[in-house]
């Protein structure tokens, strides 16, 4: 079912196997999922797959293994998939960044199209900001991080 959702992180930077990992704990959501079964799901060793989650935790992915347990469990929360959204944000700020330190050289053309990549930039962050704060505003976001 989340299939889609693993190739759409797969672009976000995690690699294919980091993607199924984190859809098939997102899809067990609230529910957990032992490592045991993510190996049997990617075809990928149990210590491979706790590799990997430690990955994710130190790109701050919300993403929790239980290791009390012999059987250790995966969970994440509803919460993930909107980090990305907030991730984003991040992204574009420093993109943005980038991109007004960028000088205009004397082509028109060139000119014309760097201030309209720019502009476009500007108006993206200023519409997810304006829609991030009403998240805040509302508790959505703080209500997601609950649980």
């Amino acid at each position: 079912m989340l299939k889609k959702y693993a190739a759409t992180l797969e672009k976000r930077g995690l690699d294919k196997c980091s993607s199924i990992i984190l859809a098939d704990v997102l899809e067990q959501f609230p529910n957990s999922i032992s490592v045991k079964e993510l190996a049997i799901r990617t075809g990928k060793t149990e210590n491979y797959i706790k590799t990997k989650i430690r990955a994710m935790q130190k790109d701050n992915i919300p993403v929790n293994i239980n290791n009390k347990t012999t059987n250790n469990h995966v969970t994440t929360s509803m919460f993930e998939p909107v980090s990305w959204i907030l991730k984003e944000k991040d992204n574009i700020e420093m993109a943005l960044s980038d991109l007004d330190n960028i000088q205009l050289n004397g082509d028109p053309m060139i000119n014309n199209k760097k201030k309209i990549v720019k502009r476009i930039y500007k108006e993206y962050l200023r519409d997810m900001n304006e829609l991030i704060d009403r998240w805040y505003s509302l508790r959505l976001i703080q209500s997601l991080k609950e649980d």
